[in-house]
């Protein structure tokens, strides 16, 4: 099996036509129709379906397709990275993160690890837990920065920092809060992340909510905190978001810290156990800089 004959397969799988296919990537049909036969005779199962006019790609074909991509995906990477490091340069990680991540570490991660590596490229993706997760597992992000989530098999964490969370309200809603007693917004309109987008971060929020003796009435959904805090300055609800992400924002809310609750927003670095070796050097540098930040 090699990386032609998967990319073959591929272009195969792609079109669903060997004639297409062969056209594309000059080969003549009769040749490429062997290969796929020779692959599949390797695999030990058909990958396409070929009874009818139109080939399909068989559940071993679609399995297989899915597979392959990834695969030469990481090839490709691990080329690129491998000629970076032969070459003495930095290279480039991309990382994904929460958005209430840029409210707090991630400005003076970037202005510290740019200092460092001054020829080091960095990407951002801001996005849910969940995705930032799947990315990761699939190579296409490094690492992540991400709250209140130790993440699914194959994925390693470190704790950056603890901060508690608020309540954030138009200005002009009348209601008193004191110490953690959320019951007089029983009846509010909630503006928050939805549980798919980080279940351990939902469920913290929701034992809250329980403890209060309500369940909330959520009018809208966004992992995002600059939109949900923008919502809440419109007057469209109120939500519960990490401090950081309040501050210096100039929107017509106003916050009620809960600080006297165990929850905390817990600021995660993520990355996968099956990279820790070739990312170590970056890890490293990483959690020193955040171990920094968390002393300043």
């Amino acid at each position: 099996m090699t990386t032609d004959q998967l990319k073959n397969f591929l272009a195969v799988a792609e079109v669903l036509n060997f004639h297409r296919a062969s056209s594309s990537i000059y080969i003549a049909q009769p040749a490429l129709s062997r290969q796929i036969k020779n692959l599949e005779d390797e695999v030990g199962a058909e990958l396409f379906d070929r009874t009818k006019k139109q080939i399909k790609l068989t559940a071993a074909g679609i399995f297989f397709k899915n597979e392959v991509t990834r695969i030469l995906k990481q090839l490709g990477h691990a080329q690129k990275r491998a000629n970076e490091i032969h070459k003495g340069e930095a290279g480039e990680i991309m990382i994904g993160h929460v958005s209430s991540a840029m409210y707090s570490v991630l400005p003076y991660f970037l202005k510290t690890i740019t200092t460092s590596y001054p020829h080091l490229k960095i990407g951002l993706l801001e996005n849910s837990c969940n995705i930032i997760f799947t990315k990761i597992l699939d190579r296409e992000l490094d690492f992540g920065i991400i709250p209140n989530e130790v993440g699914p098999d194959g994925i390693e964490s470190a704790m950056l920092y603890k901060e508690n969370f608020v309540v954030a309200m138009p200005r002009n809603l009348k209601v008193n809060l004191k110490s953690a007693d959320l019951r007089p917004l029983a009846n509010a309109d909630w503006i928050l992340p939805a549980r798919e987008d980080g279940q351990m971060y939902s469920d913290v929020l929701y034992r809250l909510f329980r403890k209060n003796g309500f369940t909330p009435k959520v009018v809208f959904q966004s992992p995002n905190a600059s939109t949900n805090l923008k919502m809440v300055s419109e007057g469209l609800g109120v939500t519960i978001i990490a401090k950081s992400a309040v501050k210096g924002m100039n929107l017509n809310i106003k916050y009620f810290e809960l600080a006297d609750i165990p929850a905390k927003v817990e600021m995660r670095f993520v990355w996968s156990k099956e990279r820790e070796e070739e990312l170590k050097e970056y890890i490293e540098l990483s959690l020193k800089i955040f171990r920094e930040i968390r002393s300043v």
